[in-house]
Formats: C-alpha cells, sequence, structure tokens
C-alpha cells in the first residue's frame, strides 16, 4: 500500500542522507574513509573460497589496517614527496604479503596485491587521507 512504500522510501533516503550502510560491518559504522577502503578491498577477496564471515572480517580488518597506515604517514604536500609515497606503499605491501598471505594463508598474487596498492593510493589521493 501506499503507507509501507512511502516508509521504506523515507528509510532509503535517511540511508543516503547519514551515509548508513546496511553490509559494512560494525567496527566500520561511522567511519567513512575505513568503509572506502573496506568496499575497494573486499572484492579482491571475492572467488578466494573464503566463508561469508571471514571475508567480511579480512575486508574490515584490511581496512583499518591500512587506515592506520596512512594516518600514520600524514604529512604536508604527502604527494610530493616520493620517499613518503614509497614509505606507504612498502607498509601497505608488507601488510598484504606478512598479514594476509602469510598469517591467514589467502593467496593473493604479486599483481593482485600491486593493484590493492595502486587503487588504496589513489582512493587515499581522492579522499586526501595523507595531507594534513
Amino acid at each position: 500500500n501506499d503507507l509501507a512504500y512511502l516508509k521504506r522510501v523515507t528509510e532509503i533516503r535517511n540511508k543516503v542522507v547519514s551515509r548508513e550502510h546496511d553490509d559494512v560491518p560494525t567496527e566500520l559504522k561511522g567511519n567513512d574513509d575505513a568503509q572506502a577502503l573496506y568496499g575497494l578491498i573486499r572484492r579482491f577477496f571475492d572467488g578466494k573460497e573464503l566463508e561469508a564471515k571471514v571475508h567480511d572480517e579480512v575486508s574490515a580488518d584490511s581496512a583499518l589496517a591500512v587506515l592506520k597506515i596512512f594516518k600514520g604517514n600524514r604529512k604536508v604536500q604527502f604527494w610530493d614527496d616520493d620517499d613518503a609515497k614509497n614509505r606507504v606503499i612498502n607498509d601497505i605491501d608488507d601488510f598484504l604479503y606478512d598479514e594476509l598471505k602469510g598469517k591467514r594463508g589467502i593467496a593473493l598474487t604479486t599483481d593482485e596485491m600491486d593493484e590493492i596498492i595502486e587503487d588504496m593510493m589513489q582512493l587515499a589521493r581522492s579522499r586526501r587521507l595523507l595531507e594534513r
């Protein structure tokens, strides 16, 4: 009926306005940057034979870890400093290789890791995560 339709449309509108997402793990709610990283990295785990819960957990943990790397390397004119960029790239690479591939046993290829890093750096630039 019309009342139920109006109620549903209003709920959707409110979620869009408040940037509320149903499919985001609890630990990422209210953190738009972590949610963006989560959405980005999550797709790389598709087809990796992970249980849904593990898939979400690994994606959320990875988003928070990379966000921490970004926050720890913020500086004025970050994008003009090749050493700073290389340090962040190396830190993300170490995380992907040591934590995801090593400890969690997720089979990521070198090309996939390079693509993850490139996508994360682009996201960081567009969201200004590495600038003060």
